[in-house]
């Protein structure tokens, strides 16, 4: 912040701190306060306000002037825009020499004074002294009494600017050149990375070229080894063919010194010595025999115990690609198990619907042949009352034949009677006038019995007409009784039928709930096997688990049985010291027997000497009884022959460790081919797990494919079966005919128990028939894919 130049310029009045009134006048002089700086201490007391100042006047002890002092001078230290620290020190100077007086006719003004405060910046000097000066000038008590009443105002602006307030507190003001930077930045690092990532397979490369160099060189390192080794042993050699020839020389020399002196070989020194090197030579061999011999058991050890090993990882393997087929075939399972399901659930839905069907329609066929038969009883019933009534007038007619027979008799009887009577009347021979009365009396009788007998033919024909009546009343009583006989037979029938519609109806009720079972055991199987798919993931993640693990104990295999050729690699070099060792103690054992030789030779020498000198001096020589001799021979030739076998059968172990060396190196062939057939057989599991998962999502789909065509299919043939399934009412006319139809509807309508299995097993055939194919075509396509 720069600071002003006039110092008045820079007064400010604030609102919230009020100027001090004087104790003396009730009239307030306004205070300006300066507020330059950015911290103000300003103190005002009212008890250095000077009451009794002399006017112009001198009449009224008024206000002339009022001395204010500073309480104290707070220097403050501020950064400019330069950067330069500058001290600003703010100072209210009080107590003037200068009175301000009150002239009302000049200014206008009441009776008052003015308060002449001035504030200012110390840029001038002269300014700073008057500063000082008051400052040495305030008393104690003054500035006891500010510093009672201080108050800090603090009246800076915070920032300056946004951009200060940004990096005061560690932010970014120009966003755009952050952004534009940040995306050079990206840039950058994506170029970077892109030259990285062309820069890695130049160092894998480099890197596979030094490990086949290290490779390399580790087998140069281990065949210089051995060269080391073999020179070791052949220095070692060396050294003691090289001793054991000084010994020697050694020895002929003190041989052929104690021969020359004469010394017999009993008492010679050098003999002693020679057996004494032969034994130990003999024990050292012997030693090192013995320690190949462990050196090759611990050989044999370490090989049984890496072929025991290999054998433990190629079961490992082994029963990983088990596991693997184990769950492929699972995986197999499931899915024709789900796909079973699935059509069991659907075959169970469309049986269900069909029997819905089925019941529905023999409930509608049995409320028709109730409304028919109901007609027919009515139409029965009126009938029966009309053959009733005919009965009736039948009797009638009988009784009337039965009266008229009667009446005819009686008057037969009274015809004879009367006949009679005039024929006695005739024989008796009445006179002439009685002649004329018995002809009218015959004429009357006459006419009577003429009337008469058209009454009883009349009669008679009645009769005949009520006995064919009562015949054909006969016949038609008979034909009903045969039709009443024949509507209760087809009455029973019907109540058989309707017992076994009845029976039907439970059973297909029954099949109902049994196919409601069905599905909730299906739906129940759906559960599991939805839960099963669901856990199918998680099998097929132990499956790929498994595999890793398999693939892991193949590398852990791998490795045991780089780590068994590289120990094969390490013996090999043990093998061949052994062998160094063998053939040392063979030259060891041979120059033994050469020294034996040459110990012989001597003592044969020392003998024929001491003969000669003994034949020389008597004729006699020293002689051996046959069975010391024959036992001295034996024990050398004992000693040779032992010396011979011992040194065949290192020989033979020799070979044996070779020929082990041999079979464990086909081993460890046969091994290493059957890991690469196991990791073949590995990679082809885990290609047909992934097949089986195709698959499986491939037979999904289908089965959903399939699901929505017959879905569709299905509510196409219920429209269908719908629109052609009303049954119109059927009138009752004919008889037979209506007998018929009424047969062909029951039986139509009405199946027996032992046709629904046969068409749900129809429905089952003819849904399998359609899904199958296309599930085999399915699968034979993946498979040809995953061939190719």
């Amino acid at each position: 912040m720069e600071e002003p130049k006039d110092p008045e310029a820079n007064i400010e009045v604030k609102p919230e701190s009020p100027p001090r009134e004087s104790s003396a006048s009730a009239e307030s002089s306004p205070l300006a306060e300066s507020s330059t700086s950015p911290i103000i201490d300003t103190n005002i007391n009212a008890n250095h306000v000077l009451s009794n100042a002399p006017t112009m006047s001198g009449d009224s002890p008024a206000m002339s002037a009022v001395q204010t002092q500073t309480d104290t001078l707070v220097p403050v230290k501020h950064k400019s825009e330069n950067g330069d620290e500058k001290a600003a020190i703010l100072g209210t100077v009080v107590n003037e020499e200068n009175k301000v007086t009150e002239s009302p006719t000049k200014n206008g003004h009441e009776n008052g004074e003015q308060l002449g405060i001035v504030t200012g910046i110390g840029e001038s000097k002269d300014r700073m002294e008057k500063v000082e000066d008051v400052r040495k000038k305030a008393s104690v008590n003054a500035v006891k009494n500010v510093y009672q009443n201080r108050g800090l105002i603090d009246t800076r602006a915070p920032f300056e600017s946004v951009k200060e307030a940004v990096t005061k507190y560690g932010g970014i003001t120009d966003w755009k050149a952050h952004k534009a930077q940040t995306i050079e930045r990206s840039k950058q690092i994506k170029l970077e990375v892109e030259k990285l990532h062309e820069e890695i397979p130049l160092y894998k490369a480099r890197a596979e070229s030094a490990e086949l160099e290290k490779s390399k060189l580790l087998s140069e390192l281990e065949s210089a080894k051995q060269q080391v080794e073999e020179l070791k042993h052949s220095l070692e050699k060396a050294q003691t063919e090289e001793s054991q020839a000084r010994q020697d020389s050694e020895l002929a020399q003190l041989r052929a010194q104690e021969i020359r002196e004469g010394i017999t070989d009993e008492s010679s020194v050098a003999a002693k010595a020679q057996a004494d090197l032969a034994k130990v030579r003999h024990t050292s061999a012997v030693a090192e025999l013995e320690s190949v011999q462990l050196e090759f058991q611990k050989l044999q050890e370490q090989y049984s115990s890496l072929v025991i090993e290999r054998d433990i990882a190629v079961r490992k393997a082994e029963e990983a690609v088990t596991t693997c087929r184990e769950v492929e075939t699972k995986v197999e399972e499931l899915t024709l198990e789900l796909i079973a399901a699935n059509e069991n659930l659907e075959s169970a839905h469309s049986v269900h619907l069909e029997a819905e069907e089925h019941r529905i329609g023999a409930s509608l066929a049995r409320e028709q042949d109730y409304l028919t038969w109901e007609k027919e009883l009515e139409e029965r019933e009126e009938e029966l009352k009309i053959l009733n009534e005919k009965y009736s007038s039948t009797k009638d007619l009988k009784l009337k034949l039965n009266a008229a027979t009667s009446t005819l008799g009686k008057l037969k009887t009274e015809l004879a009677a009367y006949m009679e009577t005039i024929l006695s009347q005739e024989m008796m021979g009445a006179g002439d006038e009685g002649t004329n009365e018995a002809r009218e009396i015959k004429r009357s009788i006459e006419e009577a019995l003429g009337k008469a007998k058209k009454e009883l033919e009349e009669v008679k024909g009645n009769v005949d007409k009520a006995k064919n009546e009562v015949e054909i009343l006969k016949m038609a009583n008979v034909s009903l009784k045969l039709e009443l006989d024949n509507e209760k037979a087809a009455l029973l029938t019907l109540q058989q039928r309707e017992g076994m519609a009845t029976i039907a109806v439970s059973s297909l009720e029954a099949e109902l709930d049994r196919t409601k079972e069905e599905l909730e055991v299906v739906r129940l199987k759906e559960k599991e096997t939805r839960e099963k798919i669901v856990e199918l993931p998680k099998m097929l993640q132990q499956a790929a688990q498994e595999a890793e693990d398999a693939k892991l104990a193949a590398q852990s295999a791998q490795e045991e049985l780089k780590r068994a050729q590289d120990e094969l690699n390490h013996s090999k070099p043990s093998l061949t010291t052994t062998e160094i060792r063998l053939k040392a103690t063979f030259k060891e054992i041979e120059a033994s027997k050469a020294a034996e030789k040459l110990a012989e030779d001597a003592i044969n020498a020392l003998q024929e000497s001491e003969q000669t000198i003994i034949e020389a001096a008597s004729p006699k020589g020293i002689t051996l009884p046959l069975e010391e001799y024959y036992a001295l021979s034996k024990q050398s030739h004992d000693a040779e022959q032992a010396a011979h076998e011992k040194v065949e059968n290192a020989l033979a172990q020799v070979e044996e460790a070779k020929e082990v060396e041999s079979k464990c190196l086909e081993k460890l062939d046969e091994a290493c081919k059957e890991m690469e057939r196991k990791r073949e057989g590995m990679k082809v599991a885990l290609e047909r797990a992934e097949r089986a998962k195709e698959g499986k999502l491939g037979a999904e789909m289908e089965l959903r494919k399939w699901r929505a065509e017959n879905e569709q299919k299905r509510r196409a043939n219920e429209a269908a079966a719908r629109a052609g399934s009303v049954n119109p009412i059927k009138s009752p006319g004919h008889k037979a005919a209506f007998r018929r139809d009424e047969k062909e509807e029951i039986h139509g309508m009405v199946r027996p128990e032992k046709e629904l299995p046969v068409l749900q097993a129809e429905l089952k055939l003819r849904r399998k028939k359609s899904f199958f194919p296309r599930v085999i075509m399915y699968i034979a396509r993946k498979k040809a894919e995953g061939a190719r």
